[in-house]
């Protein structure tokens, strides 16, 4: 405790550099603590589940004959007959489960809503080692028998969010797409399911698939992919020996499989027999989630450490320019008898001091940060109900940790420095006089250096992905997004037919279309620039396909007026129109990379195709300009649509409405007219067309964000380092400035004295960033749109900027050096 004291002591004494060290190692404690509890919960944190590191996820990645539907990529889906007979095979599981989200329409009370359930085997908790909450969880009895099993186990989120954690709920009914189901447990707090980011509002049986799936196949049906598996190895098993074992009864499954492939060819036929699982492991979760942030986490991660190097830089600079002004303190003390190795302990102890400081201060920049970044991730993507602002103790141990590292980091050296002086010298010397080494000097504009390559480095980054955010926004999207709302139904999730579904179309568009300030009303099957996409083999008139993939196209089912409600032009011929019903001829319309892929050259008005191998019967109509499909990154594939009317099979319906008033003003009678037909029917994603594209570049506007505010951090940090070291070189060579000035040099020639060190820094500084830059451009190259890492206009406004800062930063030390009166400086001593 008193040497506690004693450091405080003598921190008060220097208030200006306490509290400039404090505040710079804060900024950049914070940025990385923040970045951190991000990195930390998306990628690192394992599922609160027991012994999460035995868990793996089953993948089977190759080529299907069937339906295939997934909610991840690389294929991981399995048909629901192979998954059941896997799980009758004593093998190197302890447990093998099968799960799958789906969008449900959730009712309770007269009270309707949109959701998400996740349908689980009934061993699915006890494989992942899950309690309950409240009540209790499904067990493999209430999953035998398929139909037979409507019960509902609550997600600990939604059960506190939309029933207030009443524990009355349990045995109630909850209506789950028109079917009453049992409410009969909660599961566990903290627990979102396998699969970090989309949490499910509620868990149902999976031989409940055909209940919750309206159009759903039969569960027998082995040409249907759509469930995915996991599984606890036994005790002692390792994942190369449970791949290998498991694979031997999946093999024997692939060749029932293939007697009922149709006419498949040999490159397929040997392509599908070479299936086999792979295993992932599955402590930390599967999703997107994880696969979409890893990089972006990474990139911030590493710009937020540079951030803290510069202030650690900063901050040695000022303790060295403090050991500076003590060295008589410290002489005397070692005359005294103080042992070197003790005043190196106080030194790095106040250096310490100054870093947990910094870190308590960087505990509310982080919390406001994570704040400000979970703020500006949209909802619609499911993200933000995954994170949390609060700072668990993983996060308050690596933020202790990071600052007891800064302390001793930037304090080593300069506590080195300031032991050694040579006493009697010291001695000798009036108070004032500000001495310092040629090693201290050195490492001074080291560090100033090494801060300005960093600073160039993180501003090339900054402008790199500011550019690539520009490109995006200037993409020509094929559609006009200025006053288009959107939003989507799924009607069939209330139980309703396809002909049912057909008449609510109609009847919807026309009170619609009658909400004042609508200018025209569509529909689609799948969403403009959404992410989603639907393709087919296709067969047309005058087309020979040259491979089995050539034949491939997307396609869309649309309603009439959609091109002129969504702005996309017509080229040739016409658009569809209310007549292109189910008893009229069939048509289509495609797009020019459809024309170019498939008809080049020729006319394709009045051509025919056909959906799969069926007889081109389907007349195209009319082409239309090229639009961004599913991906505003992707050029435009080639795609067919067909009229909605002409469609048997009725699924989630996207409406588009074209207005002459702002359409976000339209959302209440939107609302109101979907309520006048179906009032338990909930609508979904019902936003702007522009929010939409806001949506799509998310990633790359929070990039852009940080990575400009971390790059002016730093770059702010770096020149505040450069005025320190100019400032205190101009102090120490006060007398020599004055000499200089005495025999006759004017205040030009001493500028240029302080500029040439400036110059001297920033060049080496320039060459090091760039350098750095061309280095990471090979990581960076992965996040741009439209331009290389490499790009010269970026570098040079890059270096132009630092060099215009450091200018600034170097113009009062420089001025203060030319103000020196040679008389004052001659007697400094």
């Amino acid at each position: 405790m008193p040497s506690l004291r004693v450091t405080l002591r003598g921190l008060a004494r220097t208030p200006l550099f306490t509290i400039v060290a404090v505040l710079s190692l804060a900024l950049g404690i914070g940025a990385n603590t923040a970045i951190f509890s991000l990195l930390d919960q998306i990628l690192l944190r394992k599922l609160p589940v027991k012994n999460p590191e035995e868990l793996v996820y089953l993948y089977s990645p190759g080529p299907v004959q069937g339906s295939m539907s997934t909610d991840e990529p690389d294929g991981p889906s399995f048909t629901y007959p192979v998954f059941r007979e896997l799980q009758k095979v004593p093998g190197p599981f302890a447990g093998l489960a099968g799960a799958r989200n789906r969008a449900v329409s959730l009712a309770y009370n007269r009270q309707a809503s949109h959701g998400t359930a996740r349908l689980v085997s009934g061993n699915y908790f006890d494989v992942l080692g899950v309690r309950a909450a409240s009540g209790r969880l499904f067990t493999e009895a209430d999953d035998r028998t398929p139909g037979d099993h409507p019960l509902a186990i609550l997600d600990h989120g939604y059960w506190t969010s939309r029933f207030g954690n009443d524990p009355s709920v349990l045995n109630q009914t909850i209506i789950v797409n028109g079917y009453p189901m049992t409410i009969v447990g909660v599961a566990q707090k903290g627990f979102t399911s396998e699969r970090p980011g989309s949490p499910p509002d509620l868990y149902v049986p999976i031989s409940m698939w055909k209940e919750i799936t309206p159009e759903a196949g039969s569960l027998e049906d082995r040409r249907n992919y759509w469930v995915t598996l996991l599984a606890r190895l036994k005790p002692g098993v390792t994942q190369v020996q449970a791949e290998a074992a498991i694979n031997v009864p999946y093999h024997a499954q692939v060749e029932q499989d293939v007697q009922l492939l149709r006419q498949p060819n040999p490159n397929f036929l040997q392509r599908f027999r070479a299936r086999k699982i792979i295993l992932k492991p599955g402590q930390n979760g599967r999703g997107n989630l994880r696969e979409n942030g890893r990089q972006p986490l990474y990139l911030l991660m590493g710009i937020t450490a540079m951030v803290l190097l510069i202030a650690c830089a900063n901050v040695a600079n000022l303790q060295l320019a403090r050991s500076a002004a003590r060295t008589r303190e410290v002489a005397i003390r070692l005359s005294m008898g103080a042992s070197r190795p003790r005043l190196i302990r106080q030194l790095l102890g106040e250096s310490c001091v100054v870093a947990i400081a910094g870190g308590v201060l960087g505990l509310f920049a982080a919390k406001w940060t994570l704040r400000a970044i979970i703020a500006s991730i949209p909802p619609a993507t499911g993200v933000p109900g995954s994170l949390s602002a609060d700072l668990d103790g993983r996060v308050l141990l690596f933020s202790l940790a990071l600052s007891i590292a800064t302390g001793l980091l930037f304090g080593l050296f300069p506590a080195l420095q300031a032991s050694r002086p040579n006493v009697v010298s010291e001695l000798k010397n009036q108070t004032g006089q500000i001495s310092s080494s040629g090693s201290a000097n050195v490492f001074r504009k080291t560090l100033v250096t090494l801060q300005m390559g960093i600073a160039l480095l993180l501003l090339i980054s900054a402008g790199l992905l500011a550019e690539t955010l520009v490109n995006l926004e200037r993409i020509n999207l094929g559609i006009r997004v200025d006053h288009l709302m959107s939003f989507s139904l799924l009607p069939k999730l209330n139980r309703y037919t396809d002909q049912s579904v057909a008449n609510f179309y109609e009847q919807l568009t026309d009170r619609l279309a009658a909400i004042p300030g609508v200018q025209s009303v569509s529909a689609a099957r799948v969403p403009a620039i959404a992410g989603s996409s639907s393709g087919t083999n296709i067969t047309v008139e005058g087309f020979t396909p040259t491979t089995d993939d050539s034949a491939q196209s997307n396609f869309n089912t649309i309603g009439a007026g959609f091109f002129r409600t969504l702005g996309t032009p017509v080229l040739l011929g016409r658009e569809f129109t209310r007549s292109d019903n189910a008893t009229a001829p069939k048509v289509a319309m495609v797009n020019e990379a459809f024309v170019k892929r498939f008809l080049p050259n020729q006319n394709p008005i009045g051509r025919h195709i056909g959906q799969g191998t069926s007889k081109p019967d389907i007349q195209i109509v009319g082409v239309v300009k090229d639009a961004k499909y599913a991906d505003m990154r992707e050029p435009p594939p080639a795609v067919f649509y067909t009229p909605l009317p002409q469609t048997t099979r009725w699924n989630t319906l996207f409406f588009y409405l074209r207005t002459a008033v702002d359409p976000e003003q339209t959302a209440a009678s939107i609302r109101r007219e979907v309520a006048a037909l179906d009032a338990n029917l909930p609508i979904r994603e019902l936003k702007t067309m522009q929010t939409q594209i806001d949506e799509n570049m998310f990633v790359e506007r929070i990039l852009s964000t940080l990575t400009g505010t971390f790059a002016g951090l730093a770059t702010v940090l770096a020149a505040i380092g450069l005025y320190g070291v100019l400032a205190f070189n101009v102090m120490r060579r006060t007398r020599e400035i004055g000499i200089r000035m005495a025999l006759g040099a004017g205040a030009g020639q001493v500028r240029r004295l302080v500029l040439r060190e400036v110059g001297v820094m920033l060049a080496i500084g320039t060459a090091a960033g760039v350098g750095l830059a061309v280095i990471a451009g090979k990581f960076l190259q992965t996040f741009l749109f439209g331009m290389q890492a490499s790009d010269p206009m970026v570098i040079a406004a890059s270096a132009v900027l630092l060099w215009g800062i450091a200018v600034a930063a170097a113009y009062l030390p420089a001025r203060r050096a030319t103000r020196v009166d040679p008389m004052v400086a001659l007697r400094y001593e």
